[in-house]
């Protein structure tokens, strides 16, 4: 491979070069300047305190994230504010035909959604788009939205929520899918009482029908 004229191990070695030149003028060599860094990282705990504040690395295998029934759904969690260091919260949506929550509107988080399978029409404030597979949709937080599956396939959705926080919301409020393969339970009055009940202690809010807009 060549850089402008130069092979790599040119380009490496006046990289090395250059280092060797600020070394010099800084009246320390590279190595020390890089040792020093170390030393310091090291004594502060830097390197361990952005690993903490931005989690850590993990692998999760297929359908092994803990997993609860929506409303209408199967969301499986992918990576939790326990995980990211609360930077984001990710999860599947496994969105059968008829599945999709009520219009709602996030005031403390932005949220993304990623359609792998299928299709959904998505409600973006006053916007309604039919999504299919490989679409990709942003909703800023204070925007009313919703989805629903109007199809016949079961719909596959990677949601992302930043900052993290939602999940605890999925938590208190939805029932653990001990069986993933089974049809998910019907849409209660009590769901909804408990859904409505924990809204405002996770920054949600269901939007009434004016918000929603006609017809939504």
């Amino acid at each position: 491979m060549r850089f402008q004229g130069r092979t790599a191990s040119g380009v490496l070695a006046a990289l090395s070069l250059g280092i060797g030149t600020l070394g010099c003028m800084t009246g320390d060599s590279g190595q020390e300047k890089a040792g020093e860094s170390v030393a310091e990282r090291q004594e502060t705990g830097g390197d361990a305190a952005q690993v903490a504040d931005h989690g850590k690395p993990f692998y999760r295998a297929a359908g092994t994230g803990p997993a609860y029934w929506g409303p209408g759904d199967l969301y499986t969690f992918l990576a939790t504010g326990d995980e990211t260091g609360n930077a984001y919260f990710q999860f599947e949506a496994l969105v059968p035909n008829g599945g999709g929550p009520p219009p709602h509107i996030h005031h403390a988080e932005d949220e993304t959604f990623y359609l792998a399978k299928g299709s959904l029409e998505m409600h973006m404030g006053d916007e309604v788009i039919s999504a299919k597979a490989g679409d990709f949709v942003n909703i800023p937080r204070g925007t009313v939205h919703s989805f629903k599956n109007v199809g016949a396939e079961t719909a596959t959705m990677i949601i992302t929520f930043v900052p993290a926080g939602m999940e605890k919301y999925l938590e208190e409020v939805f029932p653990p899918a001990e069986d993933r393969t089974a049809t998910p339970p019907p849409i209660t009055e009590g769901l909804i009482q408990k859904m409505t009940a924990a809204a405002q202690k996770h920054n949600l809010e269901f939007a009434t029908p004016r918000q929603a807009g006609e017809g939504h």
